[in-house]
């Protein structure tokens, strides 16, 4: 009677696997067409995508196509992505449970019918709910053949800029080394600087975002550039907290408050002044920093950058504000994908992809985390290792669900302790207290998270230590640093909520 049930199931269960994967490619031709063209015009995206990024733009009105085509490159990809490693995944398991079905307990063929139905929760999270997915396929299509036969005027203009001269590094190389996913603000910020006022004015521009989007490392990545330098005599920088109502700098001589970042004797008297502030800058103060500018350069020409996550600053500026956000899910999973497999393509290993696309998830918008996890996972590149990782990063998103009611991410973001989860030693957790920003010439802690993460470095300090997180490897080159313990969380009885509740706000 046993073996006659083990059949029965084994069939249903065979049948009903059949079924996910078939589905994408096999029993419904019309979905089979939609992804063909999916794929065909990806494909001349990636060749316009590419042939732009090796070219000087500075039309606004390019980089902005651009931008529009680069993020339905980046859906188009995760979508296909998802379907394709899910069905190479599902294949796999439905040809190991056939042969192994007899010998296997009821757990593992539960477990194996939950990995069956994680295929339905990777189509909900992609289209919403299931029936949708072919209507939502044809829409994706339809929209990047349409953004497509308009790009001929585009193509056409893209020859008569200069190239940009670039070293055959593989692609997580110049990820890692590279701001990834804003050009667009890149050309914006440098073409308000390189571009003369209309007026006489002193320029300002606004740049606003949340915490860590990126936006002091933008501004540095844009001064650094070589026609910024030569066309200022000086680049002022005042970090956040160095501009109060009693401290203003005289521009002319005490540079009190300011660092100076560069000087160019040789360059026409204009001033660029970089000034950060976490919410808003008192009047006064704005007041007296503008006349000072001024008086510096009465043939005008001078012009202020002054950054901030507060939109009370919008007011300020002499242009529209640009605003920064954490980059869209799909872009972000191409950065993370690329990172960590490196010069492995990830349609080789489609078990490895469909478990980074989940850790993925857990560290969106976190870019030092990023580097740090995808460094860990390409340098064990295997699936057990991975396997291992993904089952911290799913414990340590629920216990934070169950102390705060909040996703990690969001907690990180709100720049609130935070736990993270260890591979190796005996704490499986360690709380990050505090988050630091170190200029490159300061002194580094010589305990690295990697070490803690990964169990090695000895044993580690009693009570609270600092710990080397990240270097970063663009300008303004800085060092990420946390204060840290090793601390266990506390779990409280209270409301839990659902994974996927939280994680609808990073889809």
């Amino acid at each position: 009677m046993d073996i006659l049930v083990s059949a029965i199931v084994g069939d249903l269960i065979s049948r009903s696997a059949s079924f996910v994967t078939s589905k994408y490619f096999q029993q419904q031709p019309d979905i089979n067409k939609i992804l063909q063209r999916l794929q065909s015009v990806l494909l001349r995206i990636d060749i316009i995508v590419e042939e732009a990024e090796a070219r000087h733009v500075t039309n606004q009105g390019m980089l902005r196509q651009l931008k529009i085509l680069r993020q339905g490159m980046y859906r188009g990809r995760y979508v296909l992505d998802s379907l394709r490693f899910q069905a190479a995944l599902d294949e796999e398991e439905v040809s190991h449970s056939s042969s192994a079905l007899c010998k296997t307990s009821p757990a593992k063929r539960l477990c194996f019918s939950r990995a069956g139905s994680s295929s339905s929760n990777r189509e909900a999270l992609l289209f919403g709910t299931n029936s949708n997915m072919r209507e939502e396929l044809q829409r994706m299509v339809n929209t990047l053949e349409d953004d497509m036969a308009g790009m001929k005027e585009f193509i056409f203009f893209l020859e008569s800029y200069p190239r940009i001269l670039r070293q055959p590094y593989g692609t997580y190389l110049v990820l890692d080394n590279c701001m990834f996913g804003r050009q667009t603000e890149r050309e914006r910020v440098l073409n308000f600087l390189l571009c003369p006022s209309a007026t006489s004015d002193l320029a300002v521009l606004p740049i606003i975002g949340p915490r860590r989007v990126g936006k002091s490392t933008l501004v540095e990545y844009v001064c650094r550039h070589e026609s910024v330098r030569d066309g200022f005599s000086m680049i002022m920088f005042f970090p956040e907290g160095s501009l109060k109502d009693e401290g203003v700098v005289d521009l002319k001589g005490n540079y009190i408050n300011g660092l100076v970042r560069h000087q160019n004797s040789a360059s026409q008297t204009r001033l660029l002044i970089i000034v950060e502030i976490a919410e808003d800058i008192n009047e006064g103060t704005w007041r007296r920093l503008k006349s000072l500018a001024t008086s510096m350069t009465p043939c005008g020409g001078s012009k202020i950058i002054i950054t901030s996550r507060s939109d009370k600053i919008v007011n300020l500026g002499t242009t529209e504000a640009l605003r920064m956000d954490y980059l869209p899910e799909e872009a972000y999973w191409h950065f993370f994908k690329s990172l960590a497999f490196g010069s492995t393509h990830p349609d080789e290993q489609p078990k490895l992809a469909v478990m980074a696309m989940e850790i993925a998830l857990g560290f969106r918008g976190c870019f030092t985390g990023t580097h740090l996890i995808a460094g860990i996972l390409r340098d064990n590149l295997n699936a057990r290792f991975w396997r291992t990782t993904l089952e911290c990063v799913r414990a340590y998103k629920q216990a934070h669900l169950l102390m705060f009611d909040q996703h990690s991410c969001l907690h990180f973001r709100e720049d609130a302790p935070v736990y993270c989860w260890r591979l190796g030693g005996s704490s499986k957790y360690f709380l990050i207290c505090k988050h630091h920003q170190l200029d490159s010439s300061e002194e580094v802690p010589k305990i690295t998270v990697h070490d803690i993460i990964l169990g090695r470095g000895g044993t580690l300090p009693q009570g609270e230590f600092e710990a080397l997180a990240w270097r970063s490897r663009i300008p303004p080159y800085y060092n990420y640093t946390i204060s840290c313990k090793m601390q266990s969380p506390q779990l409280t009885v209270g409301s839990k909520k659902r994974v996927h509740e939280e994680e609808k706000h990073f889809i």
